[in-house]
């Protein structure tokens, strides 16, 4: 979920995109509720409990079928979770990587640690991040609340603490 090397023009767009759709949207402090910013191009999200359906599924955390138009995303992962993962496929929409044949085999091919070393995935990660926690929001926040931990962060910006862990080390806050 780093944007460290933003010298890839595609990480530039990603972020750049993100931004975009934080202006056009009017959004001025935490949290960005990836949803309703799909919902607002027009994906239907529905949580899914995949587990369920098959137990070899519960590791996804979610995919877009872009037939329907409709984002599925893990039911049983934490909210913060789900936020990220909408937010992640979000990119793969609006960044066109789901016009990409790679796009829909890369659930059921490949491991976790193997997608974070694919480029359409460092973009999406890199989207989500910068869409979820922009950098003047995450310094405006630290500015306001200079004692606040990475967990009373991550509730604020509705994401895990791993994702504020990432995104201060990234801005460097």
């Amino acid at each position: 979920m780093s944007c460290n090397t933003l010298g890839s023009t595609n990480l530039e767009q990603a972020k750049d995109l993100a931004i975009r759709l934080i202006d056009q949207n009017c959004l001025v402090e935490p949290p960005v509720v990836a949803a309703d910013l799909a919902r607002q191009v027009g994906l239907t999200v529905i949580p899914v409990d995949f587990a369920n359906i098959n137990p070899k599924y519960s590791p996804i955390s979610g995919f877009i079928d872009t037939a329907t138009n409709r984002l599925f995303v893990n039911s049983n992962d934490s909210p913060g979770r789900q936020n990220f993962t909408i937010a992640h496929e979000l990119g793969h929409y609006l960044l066109k990587h789901t016009e990409n044949g790679e796009y829909g085999s890369l659930l059921y091919r490949r491991t976790a640690p193997l997608l974070e070393e694919i480029p359409i995935e460092k973009e999406a990660d890199c989207f989500a991040a910068n869409l979820l926690v922009p950098e003047k929001f995450l310094k405006d926040a630290i500015k306001k609340y200079p004692f606040a931990s990475n967990l009373q962060l991550a509730n604020l910006f509705g994401v895990s603490e791993t994702v504020i862990r990432i995104r201060r080390q990234n801005v460097g806050v």
